[in-house]
């Protein structure tokens, strides 16, 4: 199982608390490379974290519109404090990341 982080700087807090949760392993897009519009999700990505303050609009875009089409939960969180997930699920990203799937 992997989680893939889009946008940040930094996703050592993400990581910690993705493997204590059993996820494996965590894969990080800057979002500050013009390619990164144009890569694919993993095929063996479980979830989606976009970290808002250093993404913009096409990638976070192109990355929900994708991973909502393959079924995968995206949870979009802002520096770190705040966390939401798409759909209508109550689910938090912590939640998520705490119980193993």
């Amino acid at each position: 199982m992997s989680i893939l982080v889009v946008g940040g700087d930094s996703v050592d807090g993400i990581k910690g608390r993705a493997q204590a949760g059993g996820h494996g392993c965590v894969e990080h897009w800057s979002g500050r490379k013009t390619r990164d519009v144009v890569k694919t999700i993993p095929k063996k990505t479980t979830a989606v974290v976009v970290v808002l303050d250093r993404v913009n609009h096409t990638l976070a875009r192109k990355v929900r519109a994708e991973a909502t089409r393959r079924g995968l939960p995206v949870f979009f969180q802002k520096r770190g404090n705040h966390v939401r997930a798409t759909g209508n699920r109550s689910l938090t990203m912590m939640h998520w990341l705490d119980s193993a799937h």
